[in-house]
C-alpha cells in the first residue's frame, strides 16, 4: 500500500468507566468511513465495506503516522 492512499489511523484514547473496555485503532478511508481496526494487542481486521455503525462522537483518539504502519495483518 502506498502512502497516498488517503487513509488515516487514530488511536482510541478515551477514559471509560470501567476498566476492562480496550481502546484501539481505527482506519479511516479519504471520505473519513473506518473500513477496519486494530485490536489493542492483537492483529488488523479490515472490514467488506466501510462500517455505518462506527461513530466518534464522544470518544477521543491521536492521529497515528503513517497509517499503513497500523493496517498489518
Amino acid at each position: 500500500m502506498g502512502t497516498n492512499m488517503g487513509f488515516r489511523a487514530f488511536k482510541e484514547i478515551t477514559k471509560w468507566d470501567s476498566p476492562t473496555v480496550p481502546n484501539h485503532t481505527y482506519i479511516f478511508n479519504e471520505k473519513d468511513e473506518c473500513i477496519g481496526y486494530k485490536k489493542c494487542g492483537g492483529g488488523y481486521t479490515q472490514f467488506k465495506n466501510p462500517s455505518k455503525q462506527f461513530s466518534k462522537s464522544r470518544r477521543k483518539f491521536i492521529e497515528l503516522k503513517p497509517a499503513e504502519k497500523y493496517m498489518v495483518v
